[in-house]
């Protein structure tokens, strides 16, 4: 969890020091019955949270509660993580992860965000609920666009079975204005929420005072709930008849903190700069022996506080105004413990925004930076949270960040993350010169290994080089050996030597089998151009299986990853209705975690490639063309030359000439402006070149333009494209009744070692005509038997002997059971009839052994497969299909 759990737990303060109101408590349980939203707005001290929490806990039986408390900094990730977190108990059926939405809804772009909030929208719909509140608590502290824009349009299509509850301390910048013409947001400001005489005279009832003074109290305090509650503390202040301002507030605080047990005093200044107050914290912030005792004295005066409920932990959270009034206090007596109290509360802080926050008011921005690039940079990345982890970088001063190699490689590994290679390339560049000048050689090694990488995307492969060549005369170790690994790799696949990437991608696998890290994992996903790579096989399958392994049953884009692994292997080795499964496979388990924009841009790209090879030709040429209308400028020309000659790749199979020729075209265009664009990068498009003039007819400049390209048989093989050349080739040689060269052109394909087909099934008529002629003894029967064997895997015929049986961690959840039991698998089953039984998701877990995130994925499959929206309708399912089993004759 990247923040604090007490942001998710409803603050309820001690029931004997309440203030009952009973006419705004009933005005406001009606309004959250009646109406999509409701918004408290009112200045600090006016009991906003107190008012609502207390009308929650009013709900009738059948209601749900969610409630969520927002801080400064919080962005649009931590607000939906702070949803999804507090709806959990609720078991909304998700259709997809609520790790998913929140990487969806913080993409770049609106449209992503309205998706998002649709979902959410019919998710909630869909709970097994009498009625929904949803309490958004403190809203004045988000600021942030994306946040507001979600907002704003979440609360226009809210479900009417749901009302979100908002309290800030002033209006908050959403498009309110329609909801209030159409009669759906109630308000209720500060001249509902200040208390009335009489409320003051009942209040003061029992504490021995007479009208006369109640109503003297009340105009002091002009029915301002912290003036109130100060007053009846014992403060003096004021004459009467005045009223209690902000300033006030800190004086009579003061008085109030003169008055109780100094050791008390002493405990509330130490411990205010925490966010929430729990035993442990408060003994290693304040070095202050049984501070339990403390708290609970805290608790029983009313002095400001709540507590959050937290079976874990007892924690107490003091009202905002006496925390400040305390730190002022602190600040001004003990400036010099100040930092120094806020840095050991920033040591006990799970919560990597309050964490950083409380650093850098301590005035320790190294401190932050190194806690940022330590634990919060890849939790943060691995997690989805891009825009916060960026929007920590911008909290630090300009010239800070300017020095900082910590900083700066945290804000290289966001850029990368989103595909913006040149900034990154930037970052990078200063972190490597900044750990350098510090005297950290392997921190340096990593951020030079990383510079290296971005140099490739942007295609600067001589600098590359140099940087890779530089870190390999070192010893490498850990984190600092496989980035340099992985540089060394892709460098290789993009230098054109093809036939060299497999041993390189091995060393990596065998480097990130010792270091089973997510972040590790993550950045070695291979890309489609390096499937094909010969001798590739065992160490994608090994990477495939290591990726299952460290992502486990997380809804992580990893796994993902390793099914579209899986699936290009089967692609390359002709086992195309496999791959076809995989492919399925790993599109629903994109679209559970969110579609993470590497793993969408991947599966198009294996979308395109099987429809091609199945003949669809459609299917696959409008999947190329959303991927390049997908593609992020920011990648470089080199990205977009490689999406290009990949979407020639998918034509050229189509057969679709038009196409090919628009594509080859454009990545022509390109090749003039390419940086580092020599002869040996740019043979694939010379290649290809010869099969768009077959394509149009023009035989002799084909075989023309094949024969030299095969003269570079090993730089031409991106995507595979050697074998295509060959088989094209000995087909136009064949129709030129030249059998014996067609034969002397096709034999090297045909001994090849690992005996796949590879790229050359993108020659799909080639090869089925190929494997159709007589040969004779032009090829022996090993030969003329595996060009047979190819042909017929692009007919949709398996072939039996290659096909190996899936790993039992990647087992398909939709595999039915028998054909008995429908559409469902055996153990979504089992879950849907504990569903029926009424079981939670956690009890589910705990009673299947299972984790929560498996759990809640097979809830959706079985919402899915049966076409439901709710678990009560799939309980209800349940309970027909059984109770017609039992009808049925034995």
């Amino acid at each position: 969890m990247s923040f604090a759990r007490t942001k998710v737990l409803q603050p309820r303060p001690r029931a004997g020091l309440l203030m009952a109101r009973p006419r705004l408590e009933q005005a406001l349980l009606a309004a959250l019955d009646s109406h999509r939203a409701l918004l408290v707005c009112a200045p600090a001290g006016y009991g906003k949270t107190a008012m609502l929490g207390r009308a929650i806990e009013q709900l009738p039986a059948g209601h749900a509660a969610a409630w969520v408390s927002l801080d400064e900094g919080d962005d649009l990730h931590r607000l939906l993580a702070c949803l999804m977190a507090a709806l959990e108990p609720f078991d909304p059926p998700w259709r997809t992860s609520p790790e998913g939405l929140m990487t969806a809804a913080t993409r770049p772009g609106g449209n992503a965000r309205q998706a998002v909030a649709a979902e959410i929208v019919n998710t909630l719909d869909a709970c097994d609920v009498a009625h929904g509140v949803i309490v958004l608590d403190d809203l004045h502290h988000l600021h942030d666009e994306a946040s507001i824009a979600f907002l704003d349009h979440w609360l226009q299509r809210m479900s009417p079975r749901w009302t979100v509850a908002m309290a800030a301390r002033h209006e908050p910048p959403l498009r309110l204005a329609r909801l209030r013409a159409a009669g759906e947001l109630i308000d209720f400001g500060e001249s509902q929420l200040r208390f009335a005489r009489d409320e003051v005279r009942s209040l003061v009832a029992g504490a021995g005072i007479d009208a006369e003074a109640a109503d003297a109290l009340h105009a002091r305090t002009a029915g301002w709930a912290a003036g109130l509650r100060l007053a009846l503390n014992g403060a003096r202040g004021g004459s009467a008849g005045s009223t209690i301002d902000r300033q006030a507030f800190d004086f009579l605080a003061t008085e109030v903190l003169a008055r109780i047990d100094p050791a008390l005093r002493e405990f509330l200044l130490l411990s205010c700069v925490l966010p929430e107050l729990d035993a442990a914290r408060c003994a290693f912030v304040t070095g202050i022996a049984q501070p339990a005792r403390w708290l609970e004295q805290i608790e029983r005066l009313g002095l400001f506080a709540t507590v959050v409920e937290d079976d874990a932990t007892p924690t107490l959270r003091l009202h905002e105004l006496f925390r400040e009034a305390l730190q002022h206090r602190l600040r001004l007596e003990r400036p010099d413990e100040w930092p120094l109290l806020l840095a050991r509360a920033a040591e006990v802080e799970p919560d990597p925004v309050r964490r950083q926050a409380l650093l850098l008011a301590a005035g320790r921005p190294e401190q932050a930076a190194q806690s940022l690039r330590a634990g919060g940079a890849s939790m943060l990345i691995t997690q989805g949270g891009i825009e916060t982890l960026l929007g920590l970088c911008r909290q630090f001063p300009p010239e800070f960040a300017a020095t900082s190699p910590e900083l700066q490689h945290v804000a290289g590994m966001a850029k990368w993350t989103v595909w913006d290679a040149r900034a990154a390339e930037r970052h990078f560049t200063l972190a490597d010169a900044l750990f350098g000048a510090r005297g950290d050689p392997v921190a340096a090694q990593i951020a030079r290994g990383q510079r290296a990488i971005t140099l490739i995307g942007l295609g600067r492969l001589g600098d590359a080089g140099a940087l890779i060549a530089s870190l390999f005369e070192q010893p490498l170790a850990g984190e600092a050996r496989i980035v340099a690994l992985l540089a060394r790799t892709w460098h290789t696949m993009e230098c054109g030597a093809f036939d060299a990437v497999a041993p390189c991608f091995e060393a990596l696998v065998d480097a990130l089998e010792e270091r089973p890290s997510i972040d590790s994992w993550f950045y070695g996903v291979p890309p489609p151009r390096q499937t094909p790579c010969r001798g590739i096989e065992p160490a994608l399958a090994r990477w495939a299986a290591g990726a299952m392994a460290v992502a486990g049953d997380r809804p992580l884009p990893l796994r993902t990853s390793a099914l579209h692994t899986r699936a290009w292997l089967a692609l390359w080795q002709g086992r195309l209705d496999e791959c076809g499964e995989l492919l399925e496979r790993a599109e629903a388990d994109a679209q559970w975690v969110g579609q993470h924009v590497v793993a969408r841009s991947h599966g198009l790209a294996l979308r395109a490639m099987l429809a091609a090879l199945r003949g669809e030709r459609e299917t696959a040429l409008q999947a190329m063309r959303t991927r390049i209308g997908e593609h992020p400028d920011s990648y470089g020309d080199w990205g977009l030359w490689h999406l290009l000659f990949f979407a020639c790749r998918v034509a050229s199979a189509c057969a679709d000439a038009a196409s090919l020729r628009e594509w080859l075209q454009r990545l022509l265009a390109l090749q003039p402006g390419l940086p580092d664009a020599d002869a040996a990068r740019l043979r694939p498009s010379q290649a290809m070149q010869g099969t768009l003039a077959a394509l149009e007819g023009r035989r002799a400049q084909a075989i023309a333009l094949w024969r030299a390209a095969l003269e570079h048989e090993e730089q031409i093989d991106l995507l595979g494209q050697a074998g295509d050349v060959r088989a094209r080739l000995a087909l136009a040689l064949a129709q030129e009744q030249q059998p014996q060269q067609a034969a002397a052109v096709l034999a090297p394909l045909l001994d090849k070692p690992e005996a796949r087909p590879g790229g050359t099934l993108l020659a799909a008529d080639a090869l089925c005509a190929l494997a159709a002629l007589r040969w004779k003894e032009l090829l022996d029967g090993r030969q003329q038997a595996l060009l047979a064997r190819w042909a017929e895997s692009l007919q949709g015929r398996r072939d039996a002997a290659c096909c190996a049986q899936l790993d039992a961690d990647c087992a398909a959840p939709t595999a039915r059971a028998s054909a008995a039991e429908g559409p469902l698998s055996t153990r979504e089953l089992e879950v849907l009839a504990q569903i029926a039984d009424g079981a939670s998701n956690k009890l589910i877990a705990r009673s299947l052994d299972l984790s929560p995130h498996t759990v809640k994925r097979h809830v959706a499959h079985i919402l899915g497969k049966l076409d439901l929206a709710s678990r009560g309708q799939a309980a209800a399912w349940y309970h027909a299909e059984a109770a017609a089993a039992l009808r049925r004759p034995r």
